[in-house]
C-alpha cells in the first residue's frame, strides 16, 4: 500500500459523496454545506484537473444518469444536473414536510437504483430515512431501517446480495440481503463502533466483498471482511473522514473526502488539511455501479 497523498485542498466544510465516473474517468466529490460539486481528473495537468460547481439548496451526492449527466440529491429531492449548462431539472420531491431535514449520502447499487439517505440537520431529532429509486417505481422510503438522526452509506456488494446502511451517531452498520424482486430481508447488526473509534460515515465495498469504512472522528478508513473482522485501516492526517471510493484506471486507487465542519481554530491549525481529497494506491480493487435512469 503506498502512502496517502493529499491530491485536492479543498477547505471543504464538509466533503462527501465521492463517485467514480467510468465513461470521462472522472471522480466526483461534494462540500454539502457550501453546495459545491467538484470534479478531479486523474493524469492529467494540474491546471485541468479540478473543477467545481456552485449550486444552491446543500447539493449531497450524484451518481451518473444513463441520459447524460448526473442525478444528484438536493435538501428538497433528487434533481438531474446538466453540467454544461448547470441546469437543474427536478426529477423527484421528498421530505418537503421536513424543512429541518436534509439529505446526505447516496450510492447506485447493481441493479441501477439509486438509493440515498436523509437526515435532521440540527442532528438531534430522529427524522431521518432511507430511499430508493427508480424510473419504474419513483422513490420508495424503505420502513424496515426505521427512522434515524442521521443516514449513512448505502453501498452494496458487487454481486449485488448485501446492502450496508449506517445509523451514524449510534456507531451502528447494518446489512441486509436484497433480492432480485426487490424485496429487503430484515437489516442485522453488522458493525458497533465505539467510542474510541468515532462515528462510521461514507463507505464502499471491494470485488473481495470486503467493506471499507470511513471514521468520523477517527481519522482513518477501516477495511472488513464479510463477516465483520477488521482486516487493515489507512491513518489520514485529519480527524473528519467522510466517504470513500475506487476509482482510477485499473480500479484500486482509494479516493477519500474529508470536512473541516465541527474543528476548532486550533484544530484546524493542527490538522491544515481537513476538508480535503485524499487518495492512496491499494492493493484491492474495486468496481463501478450502473448508471441510473430518470
Amino acid at each position: 500500500m503506498n502512502e496517502v497523498t493529499c491530491i485536492w485542498d479543498a477547505k471543504a466544510q464538509l466533503g462527501e459523496g465521492a463517485v467514480w465516473h467510468p465513461e470521462h474517468n472522472y471522480l466526483y466529490w461534494l462540500d454539502i454545506i457550501n453546495s459545491r460539486l467538484h470534479r478531479y481528473q486523474p493524469n492529467v495537468s494540474d491546471d485541468d484537473n479540478q473543477k467545481t460547481w456552485q449550486f444552491a439548496n446543500n447539493i449531497s451526492s450524484v451518481v451518473p444518469c444513463t441520459e447524460g449527466g448526473l442525478l444528484a440529491s438536493f435538501r428538497d429531492g433528487i434533481s438531474h444536473v446538466n453540467l454544461d449548462n448547470q441546469e437543474i431539472s427536478p426529477v423527484c420531491a421528498l421530505e418537503t414536510d421536513l424543512p429541518d431535514n436534509r439529505f446526505n449520502d447516496g450510492c447506485a447499487d447493481t441493479r441501477g437504483n439509486y438509493w440515498l439517505g436523509s437526515m435532521d440537520d440540527k442532528q438531534t431529532d430522529n427524522s431521518g430515512r432511507f430511499y430508493r429509486f427508480n424510473k419504474q417505481t419513483g422513490a420508495e422510503q424503505l420502513t424496515k431501517f426505521g427512522e434515524i438522526c442521521i443516514t449513512n452509506g448505502p453501498t452494496f456488494s458487487q454481486d449485488g446480495k448485501w446492502g450496508y446502511f449506517t445509523d451514524t451517531l449510534s456507531g451502528k452498520i447494518f446489512k441486509a440481503e436484497l433480492f432480485d424482486n426487490g424485496d429487503i430481508a430484515e437489516p442485522e447488526l453488522y458493525l458497533q463502533f465505539n467510542q474510541q473509534d468515532g462515528y462510521p460515515d461514507g463507505m464502499c465495498c471491494d470485488t473481495d466483498g470486503n467493506l471499507w469504512v470511513c471514521h468520523w472522528g477517527g481519522s482513518r478508513v477501516s477495511c472488513f471482511a464479510p463477516d465483520g473482522q477488521l482486516i487493515s485501516d489507512i491513518k489520514l492526517p485529519v480527524p473528519h473522514v467522510t466517504k470513500c471510493c475506487f476509482g482510477g484506471e485499473n480500479l484500486n486507487t482509494l479516493f477519500i473526502t474529508t470536512a473541516a465542519t465541527g474543528l476548532s481554530e486550533q484544530e484546524l491549525e493542527k490538522f491544515p488539511l481537513s476538508g480535503g481529497l485524499f487518495a492512496v494506491n491499494v492493493q484491492s480493487q474495486g468496481f463501478v455501479y450502473p448508471s441510473v435512469n430518470k
